[in-house]
Parts: structure tokens; C-alpha cells; sequence
């Protein structure tokens, strides 16, 4: 008696080739580098000019409540910009977030980079609050009969918000930057510059009670020099990532 065995053979899988990753960049499957570069220069470049319309006119962070109820009676419109421009300012950042952290957390400074995407959250979020305390005092300012001392005190809140906010930004500049340096998508003279950068940053912070009053403006001009480090972190690294996508 002949025995007649069958042999089932189960189809093989194999992985994924070059050509098929290079399939799914041009399908835009993921963030791209040149977007990531291009969300960091956005994102700059609104920071920048929210500055530039916000600090042309903004009252003192000791003007009398009179004196900030008028600004914002007389100047509604320029609350829609700044709202819009942190529309803009927000997507850019969070794409900017998502693609470096792809190429950042493959590096040698994972936790760097986890550190920097925790800070640059924080910015958002407390960036948001402080635009919405611009959003309250236009609102009141514009009723019939506004309450000054309901003014003053959101005045002195989004004064307060700001040195708050400089922390998070000396977290974001610290944390990515040296990511980004390990990453190889950031200039290297970054691991020498962000410690200091932020560390200019923290001391904003610190003197914070005084900034918000007013007082000792001296702290919040050195907190400025760090705010520069943090943008040229910003514009040299997105350059960079621009650069690397058309050199492919």
C-alpha cells in the first residue's frame, strides 16, 4: 500500500524593502524633514511678530488699570492677530515636535529629547493661556461699564503667566537642543549655547514677582538673551532640516 503525502507550503513574509519605505515618504506617510525645517522656521517667525505687534504697543507691566483697559478698548483688532498668529504659531510647533522627536528619539539622547517635547508642550499650553487672558481683557474692555479692578487683576495674571512660561521654554531649548545635536539635525555649538540660554531663561522666572509688577526689569532683559538662544535654536535647526531633504 502506497502512501501519498501532501505537502501544504505557507506563503513567505517578507519585510518591508527600501523600495517600499521610499514608497511611503513620497505618499507622505510620516512628517517629512523639510516640513519639520519649514514648522520651525514658522513657528519662529510667528513668535517673532506676535513680539514685534504685542511689544509695539502693549502697555507697561506697572501701567494703572486705566491705562490697560484703554489699550485694549482701542485695540480689538489687534487681538484677533495675535489669536490668529498663535493659531499659526501652535500647528507649526506641534508639527515641528512630531517630526524632530521621530528622528531625535532614535538618537543616542532619547531622554534629552523626551525632555524637550515635555518643555515645548508646557510652551504651548501656557502660551495658550496667556493669549486667552489677551482675549479676556479685550472682551471686557469692551462692555459698557468694565471693571478696572477686574482688569488690573488679569493684567497682572498674564504678566504673571509670561515669567512662568520663560521655564518652559529653557526646558524645551535644553531638552531638544542636545537631542537635536545627537540627532545630527542640530549645529553642535547648541550643547554649549542652550545651557546657558536656558539658564538666562530660569532666571525670568525667578525674579518673576517683580517682573510681573514691574519692578526690576533688569532680570527680564537677561532673560531676553535666552529667548534669542531659544530662537536661533529654532531657525538654525529648521534650516538645517530644509537643507538635508533637497540634498536627498
Amino acid at each position: 500500500m502506497t502512501t501519498t503525502t501532501t505537502t501544504t507550503t505557507t506563503p513567505t513574509t517578507f519585510p518591508a524593502t527600501a523600495a517600499h519605505a521610499a514608497t511611503a515618504r513620497r505618499s507622505g506617510a510620516d512628517i517629512s524633514a523639510r516640513l519639520t525645517g519649514a514648522a520651525a522656521l514658522g513657528f519662529g517667525a510667528t513668535v517673532v511678530a506676535q513680539n514685534i505687534i504685542r511689544g509695539g504697543a502693549a502697555p507697561a507691566n506697572d501701567a494703572p488699570a486705566t491705562e490697560v483697559l484703554t489699550h485694549y478698548a482701542d485695540h480689538r483688532a489687534l487681538t484677533f492677530v495675535l489669536v490668529s498668529t498663535f493659531v499659526v504659531g501652535g500647528l507649526s510647533l506641534a508639527t515641528f515636535l512630531g517630526g524632530a522627536a521621530r528622528q531625535m528619539l532614535t538618537s543616542v539622547r532619547r531622554g534629552w529629547a523626551i525632555t524637550g517635547v515635555v518643555g515645548a508642550v508646557g510652551v504651548l499650553g501656557l502660551f495658550a493661556v496667556l493669549v486667552s487672558s489677551e482675549e479676556a481683557l479685550s472682551v471686557m474692555a469692551g462692555r459698557d461699564q468694565p471693571d478696572v479692578s477686574a482688569i488690573e487683576a488679569v493684567w497682572t495674571l498674564h504678566n504673571s503667566i509670561f515669567t512662568v512660561l520663560l521655564l518652559s521654554i529653557a526646558v524645551a531649548l535644553l531638552g531638544l537642543s542636545r537631542g537635536g545635536v545627537a540627532a545630527g539635525i542640530t549645529p553642535r555649538v547648541f550643547d554649549r549655547l542652550a545651557p546657558i540660554g536656558s539658564g538666562l531663561l530660569v532666571v525670568g522666572t525667578l525674579a518673576g514677582p517683580a517682573i510681573a509688577a514691574g519692578e526690576n526689569m533688569a532680570f527680564f532683559g537677561v532673560s531676553v538673551v535666552g529667548f534669542a538662544v531659544w530662537l536661533a535654536f529654532l531657525s538654525t535647526t529648521g534650516v538645517r532640516l530644509v537643507r538635508s531633504a533637497g540634498a536627498r
